[in-house]
């Protein structure tokens, strides 16, 4: 937790504190807020009285009967802020509108359009993003800015889409600056991983959180939480896992990724390369995601419904994605794992009842604790994530703030 400072020009800094307890504790009171923060009485009767002028807090009745005067719990003001999120998936494009509490007040999924042009998908995350707001009834000037989660690699801090592998012709795309452009928003890029874990820290409510993130779409990749903090790596590029080896006898498919390698067991285009082999589904164009993502829909819709062929492929995966969990966990030594993602829930009913004992066999060191667990959110986590990004780079307290220039 941030402490506080009372000195007077610190005062955006001190609102950022507070109101950081408050979305984190909701129902705190002035006192609470002072243990908290570390700030004044005067100080902190002075910020809460402002942030309820400004509309991103209120007060509430005190519960119970206790004797004396009770204190007020505070709370966040769910419209006092929105922010939107959209997740750029190669085949699913999903936008979701956050409240300041927290809670998704309007999301949208789509087919993500194939083409290669960026401009044409530029626009429509613009258009849907004035839509989802319009038809949320928000007040716009009450929207912090637009959060996008893309696939990597990334350059975040020019806020560039360098050259992901599923996005053919996005390479040095000014994604952050175009969207800028078209809706006028601020606008704030990160990468797909990043964005689920920290929309999966945001919803935990445990004192202190250490997991690995296994993000499942058309790609692959981990995201680390360690002490409440999500790790970015250097280049905020972390969790390219997919090239991790998990089965070194794994036949040879047509495709462009690492035989053997963890994004070959699991990701849509090599469960339908699969499926298509033992004539399970046709095997579609290999370069239009969405019709991957349909043949892979299909394949797990057999395995369901029982078809001993596409039963024996995500059994198969499960297996396969254990080894590579197992690295990861003996690499990182964390407690859980949480697996996400636009693919998860269409393979959850078959990885989920046989992951935990399969990762525990892959373990150096026995854990009989651990946990194996699909994401709390759901399919739009990423999407959840790029607008809590937004969430917490205009509201809470940041390092930066603390910084003034030399004499």
């Amino acid at each position: 937790m941030r402490r506080g400072s009372n000195q007077l020009r610190l005062a955006d800094f001190n609102q950022a504190v507070v109101l950081d307890v408050l979305r984190r504790s909701p129902g705190a009171s002035r006192a609470d807020l002072r243990r908290e923060s570390g700030l004044s009485p005067q100080t902190i009767s002075n910020i809460t009285r402002r942030l309820i002028d400004d509309g991103l807090i209120r007060e509430t009745e005190p519960a119970g009967s206790a004797r004396g005067r009770p204190s007020i719990p505070l709370v966040v003001d769910r419209d006092g802020a929105f922010s939107v999120g959209v997740h750029i998936d190669p085949a699913r494009l999903t936008t979701v509108l956050l409240d300041l509490d927290g809670q998704v007040r309007l999301r949208r999924q789509e087919r993500t359009p194939q083409a290669t042009n960026p401009p044409e998908v530029t626009a429509l995350i613009a258009a849907t993003a004035d839509a989802v707001i319009r038809e949320a009834g928000v007040d716009r000037d009450r929207v912090l800015g637009l959060g996008i989660a893309a696939p990597g690699p990334l350059d975040v801090h020019a806020g560039v889409i360098v050259d992901p592998p599923q996005l053919p012709n996005w390479r040095n795309v000014r994604l952050r600056a175009d969207l800028h452009h078209a809706t006028g928003l601020p606008v704030l890029l990160d990468k797909d991983v990043t964005a689920a874990a920290t929309a999966e820290l945001r919803s935990s409510k445990a004192p202190a959180n250490a997991f690995v993130f296994l993000y499942l779409g058309s790609g692959v990749g981990a995201s680390v939480v360690v002490d409440n903090q999500v790790l970015r790596g250097v280049t905020n590029n972390i969790g390219e896992v997919g090239d991790l080896i998990v089965d070194p006898e794994a036949e040879q498919l047509e495709w462009a990724g690492r035989r053997g390698g963890l994004a070959a067991a699991c990701v849509p285009e090599a469960l339908v390369i699969q499926a298509a082999r033992l004539g399970l589904v046709p095997l579609p164009d290999l370069s239009d995601y969405v019709a991957i993502d349909d043949a892979c829909t299909a394949l797990c819709e057999q395995a369901a419904g029982g078809n001993s062929g596409a039963t024996w492929i995500l059994d198969r995966a499960a297996r396969r994605v254990a080894v590579g969990l197992g690295v990861l966990v003996n690499l990182l030594d964390v407690p859980r794992v949480v697996l996400g993602g636009p693919l998860w829930n269409r393979l959850a009913q078959a990885f989920l009842p046989v992951l935990t004992e399969l990762v525990a066999g892959e373990l150096v060191v026995a854990r009989p604790a651990l946990v194996v667990e699909g994401s709390a959110i759901g399919e739009h986590v990423a999407a959840q994530g790029a607008a809590e990004l937004v969430m917490d780079h205009f509201l809470a307290p940041r390092a930066a703030a603390l910084l003034v220039g030399e004499s």
